[in-house]
């Protein structure tokens, strides 16, 4: 808002669909959208209907650094509240179902992880949101406000927490935060109501602190199903642990050189590992593992090292085997909406979502195929279904010959004094279009959709290669030159700007109004 004068962004993304490389994916409870964060520090939203097909349905922008996690940030259905942590510190609470942000702040630590926790005083239920990352604890921050309330430290070996997962008591009022610190020492709190209703007071010290020799740990995940286990997965090697007192009941190493990245428990005797490449593998547990077994706990104290359990399933690597320039994010959830859902999702660096439903009745498997991939799109091939194409800002003035793809912007510039729009172009070019007009005859259909009613435009041609770069000096400085409401006109330099150039010959061109 400038003064009484509001101002709506609008954004024409053109034919191509904008870069989504993914860091970090969720899944709402009621398996009707997955989150997804990107390095670029977008989220999107993606629809998931009944059949587990995939749309993308939103864009939202509020961050200025890579997406680090991502949680549910509430237990309602109607209030369907997520919060997002970037690299920067900043912390952003939206509403998925109209994409508005809520509430923000900045910290000055980062987070790279985020859980919801929910608990009762009385008849109302309140929200804290445990997060972890880049500092010696676990921040508890009010899920409505994101207002820090205390933190869990530690009093014996302080560190950077890796990985945390808070078990639930269905028979006491203790819930307890298990969390392993990057030196592989295994921390307990026990959280209480009076404690989750703490605010500015002494920070919750641990109850137990074991080392339980765990390096570079990549997740932990508690067994719904038992109550009673606990999943480690580090780089090298995944261990499970009795959750009672932390026993060792057995540990796997990897083979052929692979690098887990997480994992999760797919029912009480099964579990699903993920690789940094992006292969999944369902492993059955060893009967000293499961605690309806009369073998339970059986090698505890014995040597239970490199013991390779039964792989009932492997989930293949990706079809395309295109190229990506970092790693994809694997990650597993359970769902309900109609039926109990548990799905494998993973998103990677060219804005693919690839999702594998997995089945309640897994066999030893007999073959190479794998798990059969459930379903899969990406932001490009959405773009590419929709009808018309979607119009970029200037694509009717950049039409090739025998070419059915525009000339690419590669530089623009919005001057709001003039309500000019500068866009530079592939092939050297430079067209100057009123703003407000442009935006409106692209969003309609028309006449202009063949070029024909399109509003008045000035293309300027000085240079030999490519813009890459634009500048409009009297909006950076008043003190650069004086403007008024007059044509635009411009100069060719053949000299090197210090802050970067205009084309690949360096020759500048400066635009001004005089």
């Amino acid at each position: 808002m400038a003064g009484n004068s509001l101002v709506l962004p609008i954004v024409l993304w053109g034919r191509k669909a904008p870069t989504h490389c993914i860091s970090a994916i969720l899944l709402m409870d009621d398996v009707s959208m997955i989150v997804t964060g990107c390095h670029d520090g977008q989220i999107s939203l993606w629809d998931l209907s009944l059949n587990l097909e995939i749309n993308p349905r939103a864009l939202l922008f509020g961050h200025t650094a890579s997406i680090t996690c991502l949680s549910k940030a509430s237990a309602s259905s109607e209030k369907q509240y997520i919060v997002s942590a970037s690299e920067s510190g900043e912390m952003c609470l939206w509403d998925v179902n109209d994409g508005r942000c809520i509430e923000f702040t900045k910290l000055a630590c980062t987070h790279t992880g985020i859980q919801f926790y929910q608990f009762t005083v009385g008849t109302q239920r309140e929200g804290r949101l445990l997060c972890h990352g880049h500092y010696p604890e676990i921040l508890v921050v009010d899920a409505t406000s994101l207002e820090v309330l205390y933190s869990l430290v530690s009093k014996i070996s302080p560190d950077w927490i890796s990985s945390m997962s808070i078990i639930r008591s269905h028979r006491t009022q203790e819930d307890t935060v298990v969390a392993v610190s990057v030196t592989g020492i295994l921390k307990v709190w026990i959280v209480t109501s009076e404690v989750s209703r703490m605010q500015d007071t002494e920070p919750v010290f641990e109850e137990e602190s074991k080392p339980i020799y765990c390096q570079n740990c990549q997740s932990i995940s508690f067994c719904a199903f038992t109550q009673r286990s606990l999943l480690v997965v580090c780089s090298k090697y995944w261990r499970v642990f009795d959750a009672g007192d932390y026993s060792l009941l057995c540990s796997v190493p990897s083979e052929n050189g692979q690098t887990w990245t997480g994992g999760d428990f797919v029912s009480a005797d099964k579990v699903i590992i993920w690789t940094e490449d992006g292969q999944s593998f369902i492993y059955k547990l060893p009967a000293s593992c499961l605690p309806a077994s009369d073998t339970f706990r059986s090698d505890v104290g014995k040597a239970v090292e490199n013991l390779i359990p039964p792989l009932l399933f492997s989930v293949l690597d990706r079809a395309d085997k295109q190229l990506l320039i970092c790693p994809p994010v694997t990650r597993f959830f359970y769902g309900r909406r109609e039926c109990f859902h548990k799905l494998l999702i993973q998103g990677d660096s060219s804005g693919r979502l690839c999702i594998w439903s997995v089945p309640d009745t897994l066999e030893l498997q007999d073959n190479t195929e794998g798990l059969r991939m459930t379903t899969s799109t990406s932001l490009q091939e959405a773009f590419c279904k929709l009808m018309p194409r979607p119009a970029g800002i200037i694509d009717q003035l950049s039409l090739i010959p025998n070419s059915n793809e525009p000339l690419k912007v590669t530089a623009s510039v919005y001057i709001p004094a003039h309500g000019r729009l500068v866009c530079g172009r592939e092939d050297g070019s430079i067209v100057i279009v009123p703003a407000t007009q442009t935006a409106i005859v692209q969003l309609l259909q028309g006449e202009h959709m063949l070029r024909r009613g399109w509003p008045p435009h000035r293309n300027l041609r000085a240079h030999r290669n490519k813009v890459t770069c634009l500048l409009y000096p009297h909006q950076v400085s008043s003190r650069s030159m004086k403007t008024k409401s007059l044509p635009l006109r411009y100069y060719s330099l053949n000299r090197q700007l210090v802050d970067g150039r205009s084309d690949a010959e360096g020759e500048v061109l400066i635009l001004l109004a005089l």
